[in-house]
């Protein structure tokens, strides 16, 4: 095997118990750091159930997105107006953001869509977002380059999450490895990140293991605002003056979704008799 971010030769740096029964090698890459396992012939078992019991920071997961995915979105995609999660499990996110005001849909090859039902890539003719995220999901990616390319074939933005590679040359042990589930097969390190992005001519920005792949160039403004998290200040003749905010007020969906999801229902009914 090869590298299957940058091509580059491996060298193998533990083996670990796949699904507690499977043992399988992961190797580094020598030049871009990104972590691989042995070919994943046991993906079809470890996804039967898509969410395992052993995640159990789904929801403070979801709340730390709250935290960040907006501020992202309003500094550096202010006229945005439509956005999917891709691989966007029960369609909490989804519910959560459509609250606060952001159109978003959900897609998930492999999850039953719990929480936003009615608001699937499949309910809308578009294919075609101003922003895609994409949460926990690359660290799945059995092929990341060629399903990176599917995922921003749906917007030239893409907002993610993972967590990169430690420094530390010990990380048999790292808690991301996940051995257990078997779903995760591809850690990242910043360098293999941005070998990705220039494959895709995207620009890459970071905020600890939140990060985006964006044709646009970010100001400095914006950078300092919603990732370094410095309080910026308008300058006029040499003078700071008011601190620049880029939060948008939205009105929230909770209601719209509410009346659009009775007359879904409403429509149903009626045709079945």
């Amino acid at each position: 095997m090869n590298c299957k971010i940058c091509e580059a030769s491996l060298e193998k740096i533990f083996s670990k118990k796949i699904l507690l029964k499977y043992d399988v090698d992961y190797h580094q890459c020598t030049h871009c750091g990104f972590i691989q396992t042995d070919e994943p012939f046991w993906l079809d078992e470890a996804y039967r159930n898509a969410i395992t019991s052993l995640d159990i920071g789904i929801l403070k997961r979801n709340n730390d997105l709250l935290q960040v995915v907006p501020k992202f979105i309003d500094t550096f995609f202010p006229q945005s107006a439509i956005y999917l999660d891709y691989a966007g499990g029960y369609g909490i996110f989804v519910r959560l953001m459509r609250d606060l005001g952001y159109d978003f849909y959900r897609k998930d090859i492999y999850c039953e869509n719990i929480f936003s039902k009615h608001f699937d890539l499949t309910d809308i003719d578009t294919r075609k977002f101003d922003v895609v995220t994409a949460f926990e999901v690359l660290e799945h990616l059995e092929n990341p380059v060629v399903e990176i390319e599917k995922i921003l074939s749906y917007s030239d933005n893409l907002i993610f999450s993972t967590d990169l590679v430690p420094k530390e040359e010990n990380i048999e042990n790292w808690v991301y490895i996940a051995s257990e589930t078997g779903q995760h097969i591809a850690f990242y390190t910043e360098k293999a990140l941005h070998i990705i992005a220039k494959k895709f001519e995207k620009n890459y920005y970071k905020k600890s293991s939140y990060h985006i792949f964006s044709s646009k160039k970010f100001t400095k403004e914006q950078i300092d605002y919603a990732i370094n998290d410095r309080a910026t200040y308008k300058e006029f003749f040499g003078l700071r003056k008011k601190r620049l905010d880029f939060r948008i007020q939205r009105p929230g969906l909770l209601e719209a979704d509410y009346v659009k999801i009775q007359k879904i229902l409403h429509y149903k009914m009626l045709n079945r008799k």
